[in-house]
């Protein structure tokens, strides 16, 4: 891994966490490399190919332009198409770098791609294109629009909408004149992370996104993010001690994985609304007797948080009750989707523990639904809850 590489990853790291980033995976046919660094989110992939060239002056701008494209822009596009078709067929493995693990790669049918074209050196005077140039939509970023980027997206879910966005806008036909992304970024997160449809052309000020990183909202809604991070700790926490092999109960990490990957799919917002109802239960702000709580997420999934009042408890209970309230809390919410998440009551210096499970029921017969009924009357488990609705602003006053 060069410099540059280096750089990029370490930006990815933070952004869509390390289970799901790897940094020149490898063919196991030919022991090459696929792509400088690919992100897998079942049904995402990132391919990300990084290019740091430095074309030196030769007096005629035009030459140097020309030599720029080929180099950083013309084979950054022709490795990530070719990264693709490899992918799509699915003939190969593919390998971490170290050729230790197989990377787990979705089934074709369910595949979504996404092209991305890191250009490093890039002077001003070169610009950067985007868009179909042979074999579906690339975007390039430069080293300083990057980091912009994934600071203010910084779930896989926000940044894979954006660039959704991004490539309807410009597919459609529509076109917009603009200096640099993160003022094409400012237009999209102005107009509620979308882009304007009543216009074919649109021209963008320049320094926009100076103005709206000045903007009090701005800094409230950062403000208030903050807590959200308590959703990307825990999911970092599993990772770090699942990759030291030091989980408790890892004889079918499948169903933690498929947690996990469910939580990192949470936007950032989403994840600010879920941290704060998980606080709450758990007893951060202050006393709190939730023995259990019910939650939807604004994709749908349900969450189960079940809080135990001991430091030293009965793993294997706790997990067996945590799944039968994801049973139950799947016959009361008709979504497919329930994560549930055990840990213990909040004390400050102390410590805790977690247990994930995992539940995907996509239909339910009339028969396992009074099964499911039966099973909650007799347990008591979300007998007699108390339903309430909070309102969440994206920017606060």
């Amino acid at each position: 891994m060069n410099k540059s590489e280096r750089i990029v990853y370490t930006i990815c790291k933070s952004s869509f966490l390390s289970f799901w980033s790897f940094v020149n995976p490898i063919r196991e046919d030919n022991k090459k490399e696929l792509t400088d660094i690919l992100v897998i989110n079942d049904p995402y992939i990132i391919i990300i190919s990084v290019k740091d060239i430095n074309i030196e002056h030769s007096g005629d701008i035009n030459v140097d332009k020309q030599r720029w494209y080929k180099r950083a822009i013309k084979k950054s596009y022709q490795q990530l198409y070719g990264a693709e078709r490899i992918l799509k067929n699915n003939l190969t493995k593919i390998l971490t770098s170290d050729q230790k693990y197989l990377i787990n790669i979705p089934e074709e049918k369910k595949l979504k791609i996404y092209r991305i074209g890191i250009s490093i050196g890039r002077r001003e005077q070169f610009a950067l294109p985007f868009g179909n140039f042979e074999s579906g939509f690339v975007h390039f970023f430069d080293q300083y629009s990057f980091p912009i980027l994934l600071n203010e997206l910084d779930t896989i879910t926000d940044f894979i909408e954006y660039i959704k966005a991004k490539e309807r806008f410009f597919v459609s036909g529509k076109n917009a004149l603009f200096q640099s992304e993160e003022d094409l970024l400012a237009l999209y997160l102005h107009g509620g992370r979308n882009f304007p449809s009543k216009f074919d052309r649109i021209m963008i000020e320049p320094l926009i996104w100076t103005e709206l990183y000045q903007k009090s909202e701005f800094h409230r809604r950062k403000d208030q993010e903050k807590k959200s991070y308590v959703w990307d700790k825990i999911i970092e926490e599993f990772f770090i001690e699942y990759s030291k092999e030091q989980l408790l109960f890892n004889s079918n990490f499948s169903q933690t994985e498929q947690s996990l990957r469910a939580m990192s799919k949470e936007s950032r917002f989403s994840r600010r609304v879920l941290a704060e109802s998980f606080l709450e239960a758990i007893g951060f702000y202050g006393t709190s007797w939730i023995k259990a709580r019910m939650v939807q997420s604004m994709r749908g999934t349900i969450y189960i948080f079940l809080i135990d009042e001991h430091r030293e408890v009965d793993r294997m209970q706790r997990i067996q009750e945590l799944q039968l309230r994801c049973m139950v809390a799947r016959n009361i919410i008709d979504s497919p989707e329930v994560v549930g998440i055990a840990t213990n009551r909040y004390i400050k210096g102390g410590g805790h523990s977690y247990d994930l499970c995992y539940t995907y029921l996509p239909e339910l017969t009339d028969e396992k639904r009074t099964k499911l009924l039966e099973m909650q009357n007799d347990l008591g488990y979300f007998v007699n809850s108390k339903k309430s609705n909070k309102h969440f602003d994206e920017y606060p006053k």
